[in-house]
């Protein structure tokens, strides 16, 4: 199995369960009204920073990836396969966040003048 393949099986786990997660929060009325651009930031930002990380790990000769089961995308130092952990993070996390958010409630009114004299 290579790297490829794995993050191939994972993501597809992962982008089921980012859909039913938020088809879930849809349907509660957790689902915050800029989720798609909130989830597509998160991921740029992970992925830009795990290019980063990982060249200078790679560069800093900390661990090597076996070249056979690599596809040979390299942005910078790092494989194209270790984006597909990011991308994960980046789309399960803040499905189940808001699929597991509590209902909104219904605010009450304030009660008027009247009624707190009537109370008190």
């Amino acid at each position: 199995m290579t790297y490829l393949d794995l993050a191939v099986v994972a993501l597809a786990v992962v982008v089921v369960l980012h859909v039913a997660g938020v088809v879930v929060a849809r349907r509660r009325g957790t689902l915050p009204r800029h989720f798609a651009a909130a989830v597509a930031v998160t991921v740029l930002v992970l992925c830009v920073l795990t290019v980063v990380f990982d060249s200078l790990m790679v560069m800093s000769d900390l661990f090597r990836f076996d070249e056979d089961r690599l596809t040979g995308v390299i942005l910078w130092r790092a494989p194209l396969e270790d984006l597909a952990w990011p991308l994960a993070a980046g789309l399960l996390l803040p499905a189940l966040r808001v699929a597991l958010a509590p209902r909104p409630t219904v605010a009450s009114p304030a009660p008027t003048d009247r009624q707190l004299q009537e109370h008190a």
